[in-house]
């Protein structure tokens, strides 16, 4: 049976808090790796979604079989969410493989924000988000929806 990503980004955004005016905890994260079965269903590295006070970015990347990643981190710094972590040593002998991940942020400031994610060593890739072109909102609140715009800057 295949599993989907963008059916795990619709369970977590269901399960969000509907309808949070402003954050009252300081921004929380939550990391996990998506099992070797996990088809992800984007053609960028970098795919960040924005649903009131909950940013989740699913990521895939392109690494030596058998690395994973570890010690997950994230910052918000001036207009951007820095998120960031380190892969486990390659084997010299491994080939290439695809490993997919999302960072789940909660309780992040109402504010435009880009998203910038690095692996291991490597330059950031930074992708900004627009408001959903196909949806209209019941209100004017910009927070409701956002998806994934253009790649900035990085690979």
């Amino acid at each position: 049976m295949n599993k989907f990503a963008p059916f795990a980004v619709a369970i977590a955004f269901a399960a969000a808090n509907a309808f949070a005016d402003t954050p009252t905890e300081p921004p929380k994260m939550t990391f996990r790796v998506f099992s070797a079965e996990t088809k992800i269903a984007t053609s960028d590295r970098v795919t960040p979604y924005r649903s009131e006070d909950v940013v989740l970015v699913v990521v895939k990347d392109n690494v030596r079989c058998g690395q994973k990643p570890i010690n997950p981190s994230f910052a918000i710094k001036g207009d951007q969410i820095v998120l960031h972590y380190e892969l486990t040593p390659p084997t010299p002998e491994a080939s290439s493989c695809i490993v997919g991940s999302e960072f789940k942020i909660t309780n992040v400031p109402h504010k435009d924000l880009a998203v910038a994610f690095s692996g291991g060593h490597e330059a950031a890739t930074v992708v900004s988000m627009q408001k959903c072109p196909n949806y209209n909102p019941k209100s004017d609140d910009v927070w409701e929806c956002l998806v994934p715009a253009t790649k900035v800057a990085g690979k």
